[in-house]
């Protein structure tokens, strides 16, 4: 065997050893479906508190947090109440290996806590994920003269007025549960956007006399309220109602049926 022959087997030989070691080392990036998860803190996209009209107000926290891509998933969220200070903490779980492919879809998620163990007339700081900073107080409590109360609501129904442009009235039957309470007001607001919908807000509230000294009558009193919806609607558009802080309703541009949204978690 000559020299060249030799040397052309050995480069040979060693060209194998390096495929079979090239085949042998994987860096895949794992599928995003099997990978490991870590947990991170969400993009917060909507904070704000939203207090009750009730004679002893309910202090709720909504938040609605990004899912910036097709691998994160939501986790959980957490409240502490503190001196003054409320730290609330939302967390998604996305891949630990940075190579995962995810879509590029951003997605939402909308949760509404009620802040508990809160001290009257007291200054609070909410700091959500260590970044966003959002300030309210708490109401004193009333001793004389009238307190809004919620409306008990008896049934309601979504009608629409006219078909171009879309317009709905909200008609909800309630009652006055004593003497001592009077018609209230039908509050309404409506927020919305790219990432988290079209959300009306609607609250039933009556006047109820809390001086100690006056004597009620315990005869109920029925009567009806009727809302224009406010803001612009689309044919199949889908739009939700929240009911004196309570369920959502949700429903599609140019229909009347009204469907409760399950509770998110």
């Amino acid at each position: 065997m000559t020299r060249a022959v030799r040397a052309g087997m050995v480069l040979v030989i060693s060209a194998l050893f390096v495929l079979v070691a090239a085949c042998g080392s994987d860096d895949t990036p794992p599928d995003a479906k099997f990978a490991p998860r870590i947990e991170v803190f969400a993009p917060i996209d909507v904070a704000e508190v939203i207090v009750t009209d009730d004679g002893e107000p309910d202090y709720l926290l909504r938040i609605v947090s990004g899912l910036p891509n097709g691998c994160a998933k939501y986790e959980n969220m957490h409240v502490n109440v503190g001196i003054g200070v409320i730290t609330v903490s939302v967390m998604n779980t996305i891949p630990e290996d940075v190579r995962v492919a995810c879509s590029e879809i951003y997605g939402s998620h909308d949760r509404t806590v009620e802040l508990q163990g809160l001290e009257t007339a007291t200054d609070y700081e909410i700091i959500v994920n260590s970044d966003i900073n959002l300030t309210f107080t708490t109401e004193a409590e009333p001793t004389e003269g009238m307190r809004s109360v919620q409306a008990r609501i008896l049934d309601f129904r979504l009608e629409l007025t006219n078909s171009n442009p879309l317009t709905y009235d909200f008609i909800m039957n309630s009652g006055l549960e004593s003497s001592c309470i009077t018609r209230g007001d039908a509050n309404q607001s409506r927020s919305g956007g790219r990432l988290f919908g079209d959300l009306i807000r609607i609250n039933l509230t009556n006047l109820e006399d809390i001086d100690a000294t006056v004597e009620c009558t315990g005869e109920f009193t029925p009567y009806e309220t009727r809302v224009t919806l406010p803001g612009h609607f689309v044919i199949d558009g889908e739009y939700e109602i929240l009911l004196n802080f309570g369920n959502v309703y949700e429903f599609m541009g140019g229909s009347t049926v009204l469907r409760m949204k399950p509770p998110t978690s």
